[in-house]
């Protein structure tokens, strides 16, 4: 200003009536110019301010932080409160954030409205969660930066930011009433996770530059899920992922315990990051971050947080077989006198909905099944189980007994319409559903499930349609009575419509994730309380809707426990974090196709993360015909997953495992295969019941080292750490192709070496195997003891046979010459025996240098060893060192001295050491020498 009047001033000095005046004229003019350049730029930049103002909405009020040693609070001011534009949802005008270090490697970030009472999925953290050792907030490089507000999380071991919030990069803070938005950046671009969904790659978002995956229950029959547009989220929600860090060869957790509708964004920009954007209809933002660890101690720490996984009986991984179909009982005695002729094991008979009487739980055919019990009593007396399903809509029916009972104790879910029961429709026709948050719906369900195992002796129970399925939008006219024609008025939908629905209250979201919440489940504005107090707006189907089948399998769960007094078998549907400690899964409606035997591994994988490691797809698949060599292949894959089930639909061809020869032949193969080291399933599913972890596992997760084991994960995978499955996935295959990393491996079909470890190599190798039609390829990792029963030998039919087979300790060296393995053995069907402490774990340790192999007891119980359990020989592959030997010796627990024989098999490179002299049991062994005679043992051990 100084300058442009001082060159007004000038227009009028004598200077310019000498000649100077256009001189000064032009300085003028150069001045204002610059003066609307300057104010330009000024209100430029106040317009971007304001911009950034409005796009960084939130800023610390610097006198609210508390940094209170384990605990962090502070309250975030919304600069601006506003209406989202063409709706009426409120933003949130101010914010409560806690940060606490509830363990040493997990930090809780937690945002909450201020002042306000908002829903928070109300996961009961089991006392495993509650046992974290915390840690000391500013010992877990949390930073955070004031205004805007951001942060960051430093992993104190190395350095490196792992996880990053920052409004003014990327604007990804918004707080609104039905709409929240928060961006998270990761250095690393390999992110696996977030389910349930059906996909032919681990890990997200490997088709597209960008993704978007939905996360909302729903009965969809396992769409294809690339993250091409969001809206294929299948039937559980579990908002848990891990990302890959290149620079450590590690991988971090997340965790949002959010139980609302949401989508997951994956944006992938140049360079090594990635960013997820989560975007939800309610709720809270509630984060879990677990600290850079391998795949394995982070699952680990998750399942501890949400629950570790229930133990399944022993039974249940054996064969299971069903039907969608079995019109009668005389047709499900015919599959079970087909099975048992054509050799092939069979564990579980299985009932779909056939076996109801119109649909209605708890429910038996008088005619069609007429016989049932005593078909089930039978059944026992063979050694096989029996497991039928559960729907989770009960018949709608004034007369109907458990109707009656939720009516009279308020225990059904309420309509916001009509203030009475909601109806909704599905296999029985009108149904209604029970609130788990009403005190009396678990002893309603509970004497449902006793009127069933009165008519029929069950073992499991098979829980359908809990997501909850809805055959109609919302809610639905008991009638096409006038009464039926004023609901539907009162419904907003048209007469004509027999899928009325309540869109009003969701019509004017902002954001619906994955396109329409409301499609085929109940109306999102019942309400869960159990009373009439319907302005209680945080316990309705909106908040609460993927919660449904968790409560469902604890209710199911607990009537084992509580009232049969027996170890339960659960098959859910529908899951949340959380259900693994209730129930086991199978992947939902799968179809008879190439492409679904190969998304199976997949989806195995997916549910390991989830704390869910039971768990398998519908075998030669369940929509559609499956043809005789894909049913051949499937059987053979599905042998091997922990739940082995084969199930299809309705309107399909037969596809028990009988109507082809040569699906008999390998299906009896496969499966004996899977017996002769189902110990070591059960030890390794034990362990994961323990201490949490994986069951099946991508090669990655144990070498991701190696960057070839990344493309792997689609065509082989793990057991445990120790047995490798290449099972033959492609149509019309010869051979297949395995890759390897670098280290021993050996062939569980003739215990010969497959590949050697090469010193000082970095990466493994491709081998090709035979893809027979009469076995599977199964590998053993070097560095491993696995107990082996030779169940084709045996021809067993029933997995209890396998307590009375002796077992066979397999070592296979690593290149170092060392070895290590358990053994778990219980009663197999004991209510409760890690709580009761009813079990025997042993550890095995295996060297070279000294030759010998040690014998641990890490837990002991009164129970009388199983002949399983008694020492029957050793087998040490790659065993050259010892092609002389002829003689070792078992040193026991009470010093005496037992002689084993070597014999050497020089073809094959092993010696096995058997044949005791007397008979003694594994835990009672202290160590065996295989570098001498028991004369020439000394007190040296």
């Amino acid at each position: 200003f100084f300058f442009f009047f001082q060159a007004e001033d000038g227009i009028r000095d004598p200077l310019w009536s000498r000649g100077l005046g256009d001189v000064y004229k032009r300085q003028v003019i150069l001045m204002k110019f610059g003066y609307y350049i300057i104010c330009f730029f000024l209100i430029a930049q106040s317009l971007l301010l304001a911009s950034a103002s409005e796009n960084n909405p939130f800023y610390v009020d610097p006198s609210s932080v508390k940094k209170d040693g384990y605990k962090w609070t502070m309250k975030l001011i919304n600069r601006h409160a506003r209406t989202m534009k063409d709706t009426a949802d409120r933003e949130i005008k101010a914010a409560d954030v806690t940060i606490e270090g509830v363990d040493v490697n997990v930090l809780n970030v937690k945002i909450a409205e201020f002042g306000q009472s908002r829903w928070e999925a109300p996961i009961e953290f089991p006392e495993s969660g509650k046992q974290y050792k915390r840690e000391l907030v500013e010992n877990m490089g949390f930073q955070f930066t004031n205004d805007p507000f951001g942060f960051n999380i430093v992993d104190p071991d190395s350095d490196d930011t792992v996880v990053e919030m920052s409004q003014a990069k990327d604007s990804s803070l918004q707080f609104f009433d039905k709409y929240l938005e928060i961006g998270l950046w990761y250095p690393g671009r390999r992110i696996y996770g977030l389910g349930e969904r059906t996909a032919g790659d681990f890990q997200l978002c490997t088709e597209h530059e960008n993704c978007t995956y939905t996360l909302w229950g729903k009965d969809v029959g396992c769409p294809y899920d690339d993250g091409n547009g969001g809206g294929k989220s299948a039937y559980g929600q579990e908002p848990f992922y891990m990302i890959y860090l290149p620079s450590s060869k590690l991988f971090i957790g997340v965790f949002l315990l959010n139980s609302n509708d949401q989508d997951a964004l994956i944006f992938k920009p140049q360079g090594g990051n990635s960013r997820v954007v989560h975007k939800m209809i309610g709720g809270i933002f509630n984060f879990y971050f677990f600290y850079p660890k391998k795949a394995d101690v982070i699952m680990k720490k998750y399942h501890e947080l949400v629950g570790r996984p229930y133990i399944a009986p022993f039974w249940s991984l054996g064969y299971h077989q069903c039907r969608y179909g079995w019109n009668t009982l005389d047709k499900v005695k015919e599959v079970v006198a087909k099975l048992e002729e054509k050799d092939i094991p069979l564990e579980v008979v299985w009932a779909d909905i056939d076996y109801m009487m119109e649909f209605a739980d708890f429910t038996v055919d008088p005619v069609r099944y007429k016989g049932l019990g005593a078909f089930v009593k039978d059944l026992h007396k063979k050694r096989i189980k029996y497991v039928p399903i559960i729907d989770a809509g009960l018949k709608y029916n004034e007369t109907d007994k458990y109707f009656l009972l939720g009516e009279q104790n308020n225990c059904f879910i309420k309509s916001a319409f009509t203030k009475k029961t909601l109806i909704g429709k599905v296999w029985p026709g009108a149904a209604v559903f029970l609130s788990w948050y009403a005190p009396f719906s678990t002893d309603i369900w509970h004497e449902g499930l006793k009127d069933l195992y009165e008519l029929v002796e069950f073992d499991g129970i098979w829980l359908d349609m809990n997501e909850i399925a809805n055959f109609c939008r919302g809610e639905c006219p008991p009638s096409d009575t006038e009464e039926g024609f004023q609901y539907r008025r009162m419904l907003r939908e048209s007469v004509d419509d027999k899928d009325p629905h309540d869109p009003k209250e969701f019509d004017d979201l902002y954001y619906k994730p994955g396109g329409d919440p409301t499609d085929k489940t109940v109306s999102l504005t019942g309400y869960e309380n159990s009373t009439n107090d319907f302005e209680d707006k945080t316990r309705k189907q909106f908040n609460t809707h993927s919660l449904w089948g968790l409560y469902e399998a604890k209710a199911t769960h607990k009537f084992f426990t509580d009232k049969l007094k027996r170890r339960p078998f659960v098959l859910t549907r529908s899951n949340f974090p959380g259900s693994g400690l209730y129930a086991s899964k199978w992947l939902g409606d799968n179809y008879s196709n190439w492409g679904y035997l190969r998304y199976s591994i997949v989806g195995m994988y997916n549910f390991q993360m989830f704390g869910i490691p039971l768990v398998g797809s519908d075998m030669c698949g369940f929509g559609g015909d499956t043809t005789e060599e894909l049913c051949l292949r499937w059987m053979q894959l599905g042998s091997f997953y922990p739940f082995t089930r084969n199930h299809n639909a309705i309107n399909a061809k037969d596809q028990e495992p009988y109507v082809w020869e040569s699906v008999a032949i390998a299906s009896r193969n496969a499966l004996r295969q899977k017996y002769s080291i189902l110990w070591y399933y059960y030890t390794k599913l034990y362990e994961v019941s323990l201490i949490g972890g994986a069951l099946v596992r991508p090669l990655f997760w144990e070498y991701p080292e190696d960057e070839n084991t990344f493309a792997t994960a689609k065509t082989s995978f793990l057991i445990g750490p120790s047995v490798l499955i290449a099972p033959v996935i492609e149509e019309g295959a010869k051979t297949k192709t395995v890759y390897l990393p670098n280290q021993n491996w050996y062939s569980l079909q003739d215990f010969t070496k497959v590949l050697e470890y090469v010193p000082k190599k970095e990466v493994g190798a491709n081998i090709t195997l035979p893809a027979e039609f009469d076995y599977v390829n199964v590998l053993i990792r070097g560095g491993s003891i696995i107990t082996y029963q030779d169940a084709l030998r045996a021809k067993v039919r029933r997995t209890d046979q396998l307590k009375a087979l002796q077992t066979e300790l397999v070592v296979a060296p690593d290149n170092m010459g060392q070895a290590y393995g358990t053994f778990i053995t219980d009663e197999g069907d004991s209510l409760k025996p890690i709580e009761n402490q009813r079990y025997r774990y042993l550890a095995f340790n295996f060297g070279m240098t000294f030759q010998a192999l040690f014998v641990t007891v890490v837990h002991d119980y009164d129970a009388k060893p199983y002949p399983c359990e008694e020492f029957s020989k050793v087998t040490i592959l790659n065993a050259e060192k010892y092609a002389k030997v002829t003689q070792g010796c078992i040193l026991g627990r009470s010093k005496q001295k037992i002689p084993i024989t070597g014999s050497y098999d020089s073809m094959k490179k092993i010696i096995t050491f058997g044949k005791p002299t007397k008979n003694i049991y594994l835990k009672d062994i202290e160590h065996i020498n295989f570098d001498r005679s028991c004369d020439e043992q000394n007190n040296q051990h």
